[in-house]
């Protein structure tokens, strides 16, 4: 049983989820906020990666993600931030991006890359579910 059906089925009442953006406010604050959340009774954590054009965000998000890609975030430097967050953190981790930078990194590699980051799930707000059935569940699930 993955870590996500894990913390569901023993937690009945409802878990505290958190969403943030990576990269932001600093560059290098991505692993120490998602320690910092966990240590303080966080449940599941929701990392979102930074872009460009993101149509399904609101202004606070719109803002943080402008941030962090000034900082210099990008798919490569977050995989590399969090390829050791699994020697101190335990609960439940989620990306959440757009399907352009992921596309533009590769499909099948950051589909890898969060397999070996021990990322728990994806959510990717422009991906049509049936795209994703017939062109990615395969990668994906690989």
């Amino acid at each position: 049983m993955n870590r996500i059906d894990k913390l569901f089925d023993k937690e009945k009442n409802g878990v505290l989820s958190v969403y943030f953006t990576a990269g932001f406010p600093n560059l290098n604050d991505t692993v120490p906020v998602i320690e910092s959340l966990e240590k303080n009774g966080v449940k599941l954590i929701e990392i979102g990666i930074p872009f460009s054009d993101p149509m399904a965000d609101g202004p606070v998000i719109q803002t943080s993600g402008s941030k962090a890609l000034e900082n210099g975030m990008s798919l490569r430097i977050l995989f590399n931030q969090l390829s050791t967050v699994r020697e101190s953190v335990q609960i439940p981790l989620v990306l959440m991006g757009y399907l352009n930078p992921i596309m533009q990194f590769g499909f099948d590699n950051f589909c890898a890359e969060a397999k070996r980051c021990g990322i728990d799930g994806v959510i990717i707000p422009d991906l049509p579910f049936e795209d994703y059935l017939v062109n990615y569940k395969s990668i994906a699930e690989a």
